[in-house]
């Protein structure tokens, strides 16, 4: 991963001149093109799912599912991106998401918000392992973009009793938020990360090269 603890080299110790600063740069960014990259995101894991955003440049991802024919009317907004870096001393843990999913019906209220971690189980991301995700909070605003100071947020979700936790568990699954597309989620977010860092190497061997 990018994020990884750079080794001790020559080129590092020649950091304090703009020359080492450009041969750390370029060992960098040799490191990560020589890398396999997360997968890109797969749309099939999300048949129902519309992209709303998912600028390049852009942290995060939100997609939006809407009931189709025969069902009540019905929206789905799942917005996600990359969780903060967690550490052990100075390694990095693997990254995960958070997830927030709105479940609304047109011209009804609440709108109920899920708050979600998606994260690895079993193999870290580089080995290609899948990712599940866990409920950390529901509650339910008054209407879309609510969400008042004041408003009671109900218990943490590890409070409640184990058949509601299942419950609204199943509740998402229901509507399309299922460990797969947790998976596909975080797996594109850090595809999205990947390149953005790239891109900033390259930029920088450009500014650096232009000044060794």
């Amino acid at each position: 991963m990018f994020l990884r603890r750079l080794r001790t080299s020559a080129a590092l110790r020649r950091g304090a001149t703009a020359g080492g600063v450009l041969a750390a740069v370029r060992a960098e960014l040799a490191n990560e093109l020589s890398s396999s990259a997360p997968p890109p995101f797969r749309s099939e894991l999300a048949p129902d799912f519309d992209t709303v955003s998912d600028a390049p440049r852009a942290q995060d991802v939100l997609l939006r599912r809407r009931a189709g024919a025969g069902s009540e009317p019905e929206e789905v907004l799942v917005s996600a991106l990359l969780a903060p870096l967690r550490f052990v001393g100075r390694d990095p843990l693997p990254r995960a998401a958070l997830v927030k999913v709105f479940v609304s019906k047109p011209g009804a209220a609440p709108v109920l918000h899920f708050d979600c971690r998606a994260s690895w189980v079993g193999e870290e991301e580089r080995g290609g392992g899948a990712a599940d995700y866990a409920i950390n909070a529901v509650r339910y605003h008054s209407s879309p973009g609510g969400g008042e100071e004041d408003e009671y947020e109900g218990p943490a979700f590890r409070d409640l009793d184990p058949r509601l936790q299942a419950a609204l568990r199943e509740y998402l699954v229901a509507r399309g938020f299922n460990s797969k597309l947790a998976s596909s989620i975080l797996q594109h977010l850090l595809q999205k990360e990947r390149n953005q860092y790239v891109n900033w190497l390259k930029t920088l061997e450009e500014a650096f090269a232009k000044h060794h």
